[in-house]
């Protein structure tokens, strides 16, 4: 049976602690029901800067905008 789940690789920005970046977007689509929409689950940030510093971030890839932090050097998603 096939996953109706696709992975995709996407360019995001990071917005915050007085700096901005582009990074990439690891997610699966996943297809919302009785629609042709879709959303992103299991998003991860990729090859952002290193030296970005520790803080609260926002993440837009796809017209959509969500919270992130990086906390010892490993980005967090704060709401999906």
């Amino acid at each position: 049976m096939e996953s109706p789940h696709r992975h995709v690789t996407l360019f995001g920005n990071l917005k915050g602690m007085e700096r901005e970046a582009q990074c990439k977007v690891s997610a699966f689509e996943v297809p919302m029901p009785d629609s042709d929409s879709y959303e992103y689950a299991l998003v991860m940030i990729c090859d952002a800067p290193r030296d970005l510093p520790d803080g609260r971030y926002h993440l837009t890839f796809d017209s959509r905008a969500i919270p992130v932090q990086r906390h010892n050097g490993t980005w967090l998603v704060l709401v999906s």
